[in-house]
């Protein structure tokens, strides 16, 4: 397994991790990576990008925001032309409003297809879609992307879905998901917590030995340099003990 360490724009956090990590996780977001671009260039690492989402003004789901999520979404393949890198995690989006629809997304997606998206499962509390095992491969058949499994995330709808989380685990994972997300979390919570594994219930030993050996893994914690040191070292421990 490989595991990656997730930023938005801080070098010194990447700094700290090139000889740890590997593989970065880089979150696109336009105002603040115009200029990062460059300062990505001097890593070695391999990258992988994560389109802006909804809180970042995303949502292509709405289709009053094709504009702004397309040009989100350009910016996201552009970052990752620019690394070489080989997936685009990508939010499917929100039904937020009347202009919403799972079909808009659909859509969206297939006009504006690149081999390079995985498309995240999602949770209910956030007026979501692809929150569930059925949900998700729905939505793969139809767009023809790929599946970036996040475990937090299926955790959280479970409970919330009053459904077992390990069982849900093994039915998104049977959909073949080709990049991972995993992070700290209360296995009875109803949110995604991404906290840092010193705080977390989740059964971790039991997830990764699931998961294919060859998985690549973004840690999604904190940004805190010394919790996330210490969330990788615990990670990699558990790796080797599978």
């Amino acid at each position: 397994m490989k595991l990656g360490v997730k930023t938005y724009s801080d070098e010194k956090f990447l700094e700290h991790f090139k000889n740890k990590a590997d593989f970065f996780e880089i979150q696109a977001i336009r105002r603040r990576h115009y200029p990062f671009i460059h300062k990505l260039k001097k890593f070695t690492k391999p990258i992988v990008i994560h389109a802006a989402h909804y809180s970042q003004g995303s949502n292509p789901a709405d289709k009053s925001l094709y504009k702004q999520t397309l040009e989100s979404l350009n910016f996201a393949k552009k970052l990752a032309d620019k690394t070489n890198a080989k997936v685009i995690v990508f939010h499917p989006g929100r039904l937020t409003n009347k202009n919403c629809s799972i079909d808009n997304s659909i859509n969206f997606l297939k006009e504006n297809f690149d081999k390079r998206i995985h498309i995240e499962n999602l949770t209910q509390i956030i007026k979501s879609f692809t929150t569930t095992p059925d949900e998700i491969k729905y939505f793969l058949k139809k767009t023809k992307t790929k599946f970036c499994f996040d475990v937090n995330h299926a955790i959280a709808s479970a409970n919330n879905l009053n459904k077992n989380p390990m069982k849900t685990i093994k039915e998104f994972l049977k959909l073949n998901p080709t990049h991972f997300h995993i992070g700290g979390q209360k296995i009875n919570s109803k949110k995604d917590t991404h906290s840092s594994f010193k705080k977390s219930t989740i059964p971790i030993k039991k997830i990764l030995s699931l998961y294919p050996k060859t998985a690549k893994i973004t840690l999604e914690v904190t940004t805190s340099i010394k919790d996330t040191e210490f969330d990788l070292d615990y990670i990699k421990k558990i790796i080797k003990s599978i």
